[in-house]
């Protein structure tokens, strides 16, 4: 590797790095909050400047709470496979980190060589393969914990992940077919003026259940089955304390971050919007008003919705989610070959297909919540 290639690299990847740290920290602050008002509560509203009175809403929680988790005592139980337990929260963070290098994100002091150095054809295959390895990190740090409850917990992480894993990954495969390429830049540039494939049938059914599955995937309410409190404590992080313990929080922020800057690229058209002609440095805005756009949605479900059983979540990604994700695709096939025939009817028929996928979706998640959709009862012998 050549010094000026290195060079283009850090000047793409510090600051990258630097403003989505900053924005982990806001957003956990922004998180709290708003989950306090839904409450009717206050929240964080005390800690403020240093060495002042001034509470300013409570911005300095974030801050506190980062130099509260580096001093804490690292705790680690005696049978602990300790290189694993260590491991675990660092192989967490480093796919989340890494894949927010791929999104296609102007910044005004990227030069030409440091984007090209970013530059991957297939991107979004690359996305998926790298966060597999946070499938790898929660059974890891479930089992090296030496502790029932955590590799309880690591195991209905590994099992929620693998499961909603597979529409995830069929709704990010409509985009690619329509587009016809695996670059996150080119997917981006097809939806230049509006043209956003949300606005089209399938892209506004794949969106949806791009977005229930994404949820899943970062263990987001009512996904967070992996660390339910009332039954198996604290999931597999159960025996993290300290920087540990914030490694695996930062990571799951971040993956937030970057499965909603993915959702952005593939169905919000990226960094567009109005004003672009006269000032294009506002793409990166309009890019990162998307993103948190979804990561209010996120923070407003899980103010809002209850925890899902282990049995709902995992028959709601196979029984509803994986169909209807299958469904799709063919709908986008019936939309592509009505763009080629120009055939306004096949137009309207792809319009009520993804209307029923998402009724379908909509009725699934309604008979979870009545608790019509029941575990299989067993009948023990005498």
């Amino acid at each position: 590797m050549s010094f000026e290639l290195l060079i283009d690299i850090l000047i793409a990847t510090v600051p990258l790095m630097l403003i989505f740290a900053t924005v982990f920290a806001f957003t956990t602050w922004l998180e709290r909050k708003a989950l306090a008002r839904i409450q009717n509560r206050i929240g964080p509203n005390k800690v403020g400047i240093p060495c002042t009175r001034i509470g300013l809403f409570g911005l300095g929680q974030p801050t506190a709470d980062g130099i509260k988790m580096i001093f804490k005592e690292n705790i680690v139980p005696t049978g602990a496979d300790r290189l694993f337990h260590l491991l675990a929260p660092i192989l967490a963070l480093i796919p989340s980190m890494l894949v927010l290098c791929f999104l296609p994100l102007d910044f005004p002091w990227l030069n030409e060589n440091s984007v090209k150095a970013f530059l991957l054809d297939g991107a979004v295959i690359f996305f998926f393969a790298i966060t597999g390895l946070n499938t790898l990190a929660v059974f890891m740090a479930g089992w090296a914990s030496r502790n029932k409850y955590s590799l309880l917990g690591g195991m209905r992480a590994v099992a929620q992940m693998i499961s909603y894993e597979i529409p995830l990954v069929l709704s990010a495969v409509i985009v690619v077919m329509m587009v016809g390429s695996l670059d996150a830049a080119e997917i981006a540039g097809e939806q230049k003026g509006g043209n956003w494939f949300v606005f089209y049938p399938w892209g506004f059914a794949a969106f949806v259940i791009f977005f229930i599955a994404a949820l899943a995937e970062t263990n987001r309410s009512p996904f967070d089955l992996p660390e339910a409190e009332s039954e198996i404590i604290a999931g597999y992080f159960t025996e993290y304390s300290g920087f540990k313990f914030a490694l695996f929080f930062l990571a799951e922020y971040i993956a937030m971050f970057a499965i909603s800057g993915l959702a952005v690229t593939l169905f919000l058209g990226g960094g567009d919007g109005p004003g672009l002609a006269v000032l294009p440095w506002l793409s990166v805005i309009w890019f990162l008003a998307k993103i948190f756009a979804l990561i209010a949605v996120m923070i407003w479900l899980r103010g809002t919705l209850p925890r899902l059983r282990v049995d709902q979540l995992m028959g709601f990604a196979w029984k509803f989610m994986l169909p209807l994700s299958i469904l799709n695709i063919f709908v986008a096939g019936f939309a592509w070959h009505a763009k080629q025939l120009d055939s306004q009817f096949i137009m309207v028929i792809t319009w009520v297909i993804s209307l029923a996928v998402l009724y379908g979706a909509a009725s699934g998640l309604n008979q979870l919540n009545r608790g019509k959709v029941r575990p299989r009862e067993y009948k023990y012998a005498e």
